[in-house]
């Protein structure tokens, strides 16, 4: 019982660090919906399903969200410059383990002007004032977890200098070109997406473990999800500290057409690996064609965070109620 009232303590006190953070820089927290009409749009996620009964005893199919990014988006086309959210969500099948849980918490947030490399910066800014916050509370001094420097490694800068790799995005041959270079998890018949992330785990992830503070940035237009791509590359980012990703960060995709396009396309890859079917959200659509603004956005594992600030190795420490 100690251990878990040491969990609420932390994470209350966490909490408060982070509004303190974003009230400091005029974001308005906001809230949206759990229960959804589409949980999400990423091609490899899935998702739990559940149902709403309406007073005529008619069946709705309804999802649990694994982010609230949809509804987000819809709260900044309405004009609003600033949001952030601590947004319960949810994510099925085999989302258990050292950092993973099936419930977590992430931390959301939006700025519309802000470039992509001001969220980048604006990130650090947050890991560094909330670490500093949490000292007195865990003990562990900001040092102790985050580097001097974060390195910033361009995900094509990484595979050359890592893996020995060109990466050429969507090439038929990154099989046989990751087999030449010695990564011997890859299988020769490896479409590009399958080659791409076996080197990833094998040989760039170990790297950036190497280093205490990593973000990787400018991903491959393929893996752009809802971010801008510029010059053939995904404005995209990820914080790393050792081996654990923290967070997600885009320059957004804004207009409907895009946003439309990319969403059909995630949807259709989905059916490809017949992965259960989701709807698609007309009303972010709607909303899209509002949304032409400028903006930024992230989204960073509250738990992980904390469970890092706690000095601990797993999300045991920061996760109230583990498992499902």
């Amino acid at each position: 019982m100690k251990n878990l009232i040491s969990i609420l303590k932390h994470r209350d006190a966490l909490k408060r660090a982070t509004r303190s953070f974003f009230e400091r820089l005029d974001y308005l927290e906001v809230d949206t919906p759990v229960v959804t009409r589409c949980p999400g749009t990423e091609v490899h996620l899935q998702y739990f399903q559940t149902s709403w009964q309406d007073q005529l005893g008619k069946v709705h199919q309804r999802w649990l969200r694994s982010s609230p990014e949809l509804h987000m988006k819809r709260i900044m086309s309405e004009g609003l410059d600033r949001a952030y959210q601590m947004a319960p969500c949810f994510r099925n099948s085999g989302e258990l383990s050292e950092w993973h849980n099936p419930e977590f918490t992430m931390l959301e947030w939006y700025q519309i002007g802000l470039s992509y490399h001001g969220m980048i910066r604006e990130t650090e800014e947050f890991l560094r004032a909330t670490a500093d916050a949490m000292a007195s509370v865990t003990g562990i001094r900001p040092e102790n977890i985050l580097p001097a420097k974060f390195e910033w490694m361009g995900v094509f800068d990484a595979f050359k200098n890592w893996a020995g790799i060109d990466l050429c995005d969507g090439d038929p041959e990154l099989a046989a070109k990751a087999l030449k270079a010695g990564v011997i998890s890859v299988q020769k018949a490896d479409d590009f997406e399958t080659a791409y992330f076996k080197v990833l785990i094998e040989r760039i992830e170990p790297r950036i473990a190497a280093i205490k503070g990593c973000v990787l940035m400018d991903y491959p237009a393929s893996q752009a999800a809802l971010a801008v791509v510029d010059n053939g590359k995904a404005s995209r980012f990820e914080f790393y500290l050792g081996r654990v990703e923290l967070c997600n960060g885009f320059y957004e995709l804004t207009g409907e057409s895009e946003n439309r396009q990319r969403i059909g396309e995630a949807m259709a890859l989905r059916r490809a690996q017949g992965y259960p079917d989701v709807p698609e959200d007309e009303e972010f659509y709607h909303a899209m064609s509002r949304f032409v603004r400028p903006c930024a956005g992230n989204a960073l594992g509250f738990d992980r965070w904390l469970a890092l600030v706690a000095g601990a190795s797993t999300l045991d420490a920061a996760i109230s109620f583990r498992g499902i």
